[in-house]
């Protein structure tokens, strides 16, 4: 019988970290909300998948909520990649981005920098980082 009142009091428990911190995650509570989101693109396409939307989506939330001063698209491709997609690729993660609330003159554009990603879907991202907080 006392394993019931234990498992009564977890559930308790569980119930008021839930309204204490939200929809925070576990993840966020104990390292902080994500700040580099990856859009992972079919080969030779510029067309956003619904998983990938659901990510730029994400991504979206969580720049309202936290308030970078800038949101970095770093578009490309590693090594062996199709450069002729970068932009496209570009092009349709921003218009989404704005599309869910994200102010356009907060949206910078660089390279991806790590050419070690060079292999199957790794060449066919684009990744949205956060940076540095607002005022």
């Amino acid at each position: 019988m006392r394993c019931g009142g234990m498992r009564v009091r977890i559930a308790a428990l569980v119930l008021l970290c839930g309204g204490l911190f939200g929809c925070t995650t576990v993840h966020d509570f104990v390292y902080g909300p994500p700040t580099t989101f990856i859009v992972f693109f079919p080969a030779n396409s510029a067309e956003l998948t619904p998983d990938a939307a659901a990510i730029v989506k994400t991504a979206a939330v969580a720049i309202r909520r936290q308030h970078p001063k800038t949101v970095d698209i770093a578009a490309g491709v590693a090594a062996g990649g199709n450069m002729e997609m970068s932009a496209p690729r570009f092009a349709a993660v921003r218009k989404l981005l704005i599309d869910d609330g994200v102010d356009e003159d907060s949206i910078a554009r660089s390279a991806i920098p790590d050419p070690k990603l060079d292999t199957g879907p790794a060449r066919q991202r684009v990744e949205i980082r956060l940076l540095a907080k607002g005022a």
